[in-house]
């Protein structure tokens, strides 16, 4: 199978998630975290569900019936019936919406990675739905390779993009030698462990400016 990876900004976005157990309810909470608007369909509500505050949750406490995917972004369906998921894949279907049916690649049209987020680092694994458990065991081996400085890694390799293209300090150096200073930092674990070090502009200003 081939298969075309991709990051979504959902923020605002409509996802219709049918059912309402467990595995609904961890697909909920990573949903709310991403900013997405979730409709959540299932005639049984895991308490976790019902506990969750948020505008941007509503809870249609039914079975699912054909319509409830209409204005959906994407749809997850996490069902423990393959009927119900077939009947959510062939709506999903024909409104070109892609879906999600957990534990049921024939009713796929999307495979959700196992992934690990660290600050701005967001890492995913997938094998195409073949084993999601051996995709959860590589993702755990590369968690554990993650430096343990490295969010503050990224908010100032983040920052240190934009002063290079802002600040008048750097206004003489073009594209490529910007590039060039930023992929030294990053071959250089002695840079990288210092870089994480600069909490402001004016620090990180100071030790781009040694690097010139």
């Amino acid at each position: 199978m081939n298969l075309y990876p991709i990051m979504a900004n959902i923020e605002g976005r409509l996802i219709v998630v049918i059912g309402g157990g467990e595995v609904a309810a961890r697909k909920v909470i990573d949903l709310l975290n991403a900013g997405a608007r979730v409709k959540v369909v299932s005639p049984e509500i895991n308490p976790h569900i019902a506990e969750i505050k948020s505008s941007n949750l509503e809870i249609v406490q039914r079975p699912y019936s054909y319509g409830d995917l209409q204005g959906a972004f994407l749809v997850f369906s996490a069902t423990n019936s393959r009927e119900v998921n077939a009947a959510v894949f062939k709506e999903a279907s024909q409104l070109n919406i892609f879906i999600n049916a957990v534990d049921d690649p024939e009713n796929c049209s999307f495979f959700v990675p196992s992934f690990f987020t660290k600050g701005d680092l967001l890492v995913a694994v997938s094998t195409g739905g073949a084993s999601p458990s051996y995709a959860a065991k590589i993702r755990r081996l590369l968690e554990r390779s993650i430096p343990e400085n490295a969010e503050a890694i990224l908010r100032s390799l983040r920052l240190s993009r934009d002063l290079l293209k802002s600040d008048p300090k750097f206004s003489h150096l073009d594209s490529p030698t910007r590039g060039r200073i930023l992929k030294n930092i990053v071959e250089k674990e002695e840079l990288l462990n210092e870089i994480a070090l600069c909490h402001n502009s004016e620090e990180l200003a100071e030790f781009l400016l040694k690097l010139i």
